[in-house]
C-alpha cells in the first residue's frame, strides 16, 4: 500500500513539473538592448547584433564605437542600411546583397541560423521599398522582432514574442493609433517604440503611446536615443 501512494505522488508530482515548465531548459541570460534612435537597435548578450545601422547624416544618432558580429539590414533605405563601413556579415533582402562586401540576403519566410543566432525574415508594408521586411531572432531564449518599416496592413500574429521594437511615427510607417493596433494582433510580452521623431514628417509622443497602451494592459518601455535596457 505504502509503494502504490508513493507511486502515485511521484505520478502526480512528474506532472505538476511538466505542467509548470519546471523540467523546461532553465531562463537564459539577460539581453542589453541599446536605442540607437531611429530604428537602429544593438542587442547584445554573449554576441553583438546591430539592427538598421542609421549614423551618416543622423544628428540624433549617439556615437557608436560597437564591433558587432551580426548585421541585420531591413530594407535599402539609407536610414536604415548603412552598414559598409562594418567588416561582419550583414543579413539582408536580395535588393540590398550589392551594398555590402559580405552580404547574407534572405527571402521573406526564410529562416537560418547565423553565428548560432536563429534569425527568421518576415514581411513588412512599405510602398517606398521593394522588399520590405522585418526580422524575429532568438536571444537567450527570447523571441525578438524588429517589425522594420510596416503600415499596419502589412502586421501579422507571430507566435509568441517577448520583445516588440514596434515603429509609432507614421506617415512612413504605421502611427500610434496603428502601432497599438499592432500589439493587439501580435499580443508581445514588452514592447519598445521605434522610428519616431528623427525626421519632421514622423513626430510622435512615446510616452502618449506607451500610456494607451499600457491602459490595456501592455507593456511598454520607452527608450531615450543612446538608452540601454537590460531584459
Amino acid at each position: 500500500m505504502c509503494l502504490f501512494f508513493i507511486f502515485i505522488l511521484l505520478t502526480v508530482t512528474s506532472q505538476t513539473f511538466i505542467c509548470t515548465g519546471h523540467f523546461s531548459s532553465p531562463r537564459g541570460a539577460d539581453v542589453k538592448i541599446t536605442y540607437l534612435s531611429h530604428a537602429c537597435f544593438e542587442l547584445n548578450d554573449s554576441k553583438t547584433i546591430l539592427i538598421d545601422p542609421f549614423f551618416e547624416g543622423n544628428t540624433y544618432a549617439p556615437s557608436y564605437n560597437g564591433t558587432p558580429d551580426l548585421i541585420l539590414v531591413t530594407h535599402e533605405h539609407f536610414d536604415h542600411c548603412d552598414a559598409q563601413k562594418f567588416d561582419t556579415p550583414v543579413v539582408c533582402p536580395p535588393p540590398c546583397a550589392d551594398l555590402y562586401a559580405c552580404a547574407s540576403p534572405m527571402q521573406i519566410g526564410e529562416k537560418t541560423e547565423i553565428k548560432g543566432i536563429p534569425i527568421h525574415m518576415v514581411s513588412a508594408s512599405h510602398d517606398a521599398s521593394s522588399y520590405p521586411t522585418g526580422y524575429i531572432i532568438e536571444l537567450e531564449g527570447k523571441r525578438i522582432y524588429h517589425m522594420g518599416d510596416t503600415y499596419l496592413d502589412g502586421v501579422r500574429n507571430q507566435g509568441k514574442v517577448d520583445i516588440l521594437l514596434v515603429p509609432i511615427g507614421g506617415h512612413y510607417t504605421m502611427n500610434s493609433e496603428e502601432a497599438l493596433e499592432a500589439l493587439r494582433i501580435i499580443n508581445p510580452a514588452l514592447s519598445i517604440p521605434m522610428h519616431y521623431n528623427t525626421f519632421p514628417q514622423i513626430m510622435a509622443d512615446p510616452l502618449q503611446f506607451k500610456d494607451r497602451a499600457e491602459e490595456e494592459g501592455f507593456t511598454v518601455k520607452v527608450l531615450d536615443f543612446g538608452e540601454t535596457t537590460t531584459i
